[in-house]
């Protein structure tokens, strides 16, 4: 089949991409690709079976929206550094046994959905998801994660050092949040709406979320959640990991928030919007795009909606 490869040669610890499209010709692929460092957006406009992007969650982020506008089903190699979007599908193990399955007559298909949020400063889709609070005032912190003299650890122990900082210091304030037109709204000192499993440094707030279930989930936290979510982070931190609690989860299809004043937003993986947050109350919109993308992963490695979620909603 013809795939094109789109490479993040900073990936994880750099690894080559010649090496990735070696294993992809064994296989029998033809291949062609570039570094999402250049001009790769054009090679997406040329035939193609399958868009693969190998790297961490934001470079599967940019290819998975591009490959939805030209109506092309895409794949992952995940080596990045927390890689939620792959582990929420199931996507580990040896990339050759992954690059084996994606012939026409092995390949598993399966709808992917995207998320859509509208904001006072803006219109965005997301594949992992939004939230305020606690993960976006993280974000904002990323200079400090990567400073490698100011943390003890590697990048992820970095981050959750700091997550702890926040969690036990974020405020509890008045949200109003309806999701399906059911009235939500409460004192919380964080506020996660999710299509995959993973937030951040692989904290895993909605272990149940199907990104193809066209549903959202709205994770909602608040006093109670503050020492379990604690406990949780410093098991990992100590122990390299941990057992996380449910947390309060709602699905639905659209959600609208109205967050408190000075909310700061992540959008995936970055801050939204990134200048400073709105200093009055920002009123957003989320809704679910089901099956916007077609995603390819392994027969073993698909993730299968359990039959308590099909009955839902």
């Amino acid at each position: 089949m013809k795939i094109t490869l789109i490479h993040n040669p900073k990936a994880g610890e750099g690894q080559d991409a010649r090496s990735i499209v070696r294993l992809m010709t064994d296989a029998g692929h033809e291949v062609k690709h570039r570094s999402i460092k250049k001009d790769w957006e054009k090679l997406l406009q040329e035939p193609a079976d399958l868009v693969v992007a190998a790297g961490g969650d934001g470079t599967v982020r940019q290819v998975a929206l591009k490959a939805a506008e030209h109506c092309l089903p895409f794949a992952a190699i995940p080596i990045g550094t927390a890689n939620n979007i792959a582990k929420s599908v199931g996507v580990v193990g040896e990339a050759a046994e992954l690059i084996e399955t994606w012939s026409t007559s092995k390949r598993q298909a399966q709808p992917f959905d995207l998320g859509e949020a509208v904001a006072p400063w803006g219109t965005d889709r997301f594949v992992e998801g939004v939230g305020g609070g606690l993960v976006a005032d993280l974000i904002d912190r990323e200079e400090e994660i990567s400073a490698d003299a100011t943390l003890l650890g590697r990048a992820t122990d970095r981050a959750l050092h700091l997550l702890c900082e926040l969690a036990r210091e974020a405020p509890v304030r008045r949200w109003e949040i309806r999701a399906d037109g059911r009235d939500l709204s409460g004192d919380y000192f964080a506020v996660e709406v999710l299509n995959i499993r993973f937030v951040g440094p692989n904290l895993p707030l909605a272990p149940e979320a199907f990104p193809g279930d066209g549903r959202l989930d709205l994770v909602l936290l608040g006093k109670a959640d503050r020492e379990p979510l604690l406990a949780y982070l410093d098991s990992r931190l100590r122990f390299a990991s941990g057992q996380l609690p449910a947390l309060p989860a709602v699905r639905a299809r659209e959600i609208e928030i109205v967050a408190p004043k000075g909310v700061r937003w992540h959008l995936d993986d970055k801050n939204w919007p990134s200048e400073e947050p709105p200093a009055g109350k920002a009123k957003l919109k989320l809704r679910c795009l089901a099956g916007a993308v077609t995603f390819v992963a392994t027969p073993a490695a698909a993730v299968a909606e359990s039959p308590a979620r099909a009955g839902e909603g």
